[in-house]
C-alpha cells in the first residue's frame, strides 16, 4: 500500500518540502485547495501555470505523487442562496481544472449546506437539501468526466446534517450512480456520528471508497489528532480496509503539532507513518 498526507505538511521546508516528505515515508500528497482566497484562485492565469509546473517539477524530483485533491471549502458554510452557490460553483469548477493541470484523478468535496447543519430531523429541509446537492453535484460531475477526475464526497462530523454521516453518503453516492462520483471515507468524521466506527463506515461504504482521510478523536470532536491518540480502534479499521478490498493510498489528514522544533517534527512525521504500516499490518 502507498502513504500519504497533505502537501502543506512539509511547508516549512521550503523547496524541499516534497523530498523531507518522501524520506519521511510517504509516497503521494492531497494537495490543498480548500481555500478560495489562496493564490491558486487570485493569481494570473500565467502565475497559475507556474506554479503548477513548480509543484509538479518538485514532487516529481521527489518521487511523490499527487493522489487527490481537496476541493473548495468554506466554514460557516455559504451555501444559503443562490447567488453564493453559483459563486461556489464557478471556484469549484476551477478547483476542478486545477487538479486536472496537476494531473491528479481524485478531487474530494464537501456536500453542499444550504439550511445548515441541523436540518435531519426536518423532513422538508432535509429532502431540499438532497435535491440541491443531486442539482449541483451532477454539474460537476459531468466537468469532472471531462477529465477524467473521480469526485470523492466525503462524510462529515455533524451527526444532526442529513447529508452528513457514512450511510447518508452511501445512500447519495448509490443514487448518483457514475464510476466518477465515489467516496472520500473520513475516519474521525464517521466516529463522530453515533453507530458508527471508522471500521464500520469503511465495512458498509466498502466499493465505493475511493480516497482516505485518516485522523483520530475523542470520539465527539472533530480535532484530526495523530491515530492512537483517540478513540479510533485501528486494528479493526485496517481489518476492515483489507476485507472491502481498498488497495488506494493511506492518506493522513493531520500532522504533527505545528510548534513542534524541526528535529522532533521530523522526527514525528516518521513515526505517524510507521502508523500507517502498523495500522496496515506491515511493520
Amino acid at each position: 500500500m502507498r502513504y500519504g498526507t497533505g502537501a502543506w505538511m512539509f511547508g516549512r521546508f521550503g523547496e524541499d518540502r516534497y523530498k523531507k516528505l518522501k524520506e519521511s515515508g510517504f509516497d503521494c500528497v492531497d494537495y490543498p485547495l480548500a481555500d478560495t482566497d489562496g493564490e491558486f484562485y487570485t493569481a494570473t492565469d500565467e502565475r497559475r501555470h507556474a506554479m503548477i509546473a513548480h509543484e509538479k517539477a518538485l514532487a516529481a524530483e521527489s518521487g511523490v505523487s499527487f493522489h487527490q485533491v481537496h476541493g473548495p471549502w468554506r466554514w460557516p458554510a455559504q451555501d444559503g442562496t443562490e447567488e453564493e452557490r453559483a459563486e461556489r460553483m464557478e471556484k469549484m469548477k476551477r478547483s476542478l481544472q486545477f487538479t486536472a493541470e496537476l494531473g491528479c484523478k481524485n478531487w474530494v468535496i464537501h456536500p453542499i449546506m444550504p439550511f445548515g447543519v441541523n436540518e435531519k430531523d426536518d423532513p422538508e429541509l432535509a429532502a431540499k437539501t438532497w435535491d440541491i446537492n443531486r442539482v449541483f453535484m451532477s454539474e460537476l460531475l459531468a466537468l469532472a468526466k471531462s477529465y477524467d477526475i473521480t469526485i470523492c464526497f466525503e462524510n462529515m462530523p455533524m451527526p444532526a446534517f442529513s447529508l452528513g454521516d457514512p450511510a447518508a453518503i452511501l445512500k447519495f453516492v448509490q443514487e448518483m450512480n457514475d464510476d466518477h462520483f465515489m467516496i472520500c471515507l473520513d475516519t474521525g468524521h464517521a466516529e463522530v456520528c453515533p453507530d458508527f466506527t471508522a471500521g464500520s463506515a469503511a465495512r458498509l461504504m466498502g466499493k465505493y471508497v475511493r480516497v482516505l482521510h485518516v485522523h483520530d478523536n475523542d470520539g465527539q470532536h472533530d480535532w484530526h489528532q495523530l491515530p492512537f491518540f483517540g478513540v479510533t480502534d485501528w486494528q479493526d479499521f485496517g481489518v476492515a480496509l483489507k476485507e472491502i478490498g481498498y488497495d488506494g493510498v493511506f492518506n493522513f489528514e493531520t500532522n504533527p503539532p505545528w510548534k513542534m522544533p524541526t528535529p522532533l517534527f521530523v522526527e514525528t512525521a516518521q513515526t505517524m507513518a510507521k502508523m500507517g504500516r502498523t495500522i496496515m499490518g506491515e511493520v
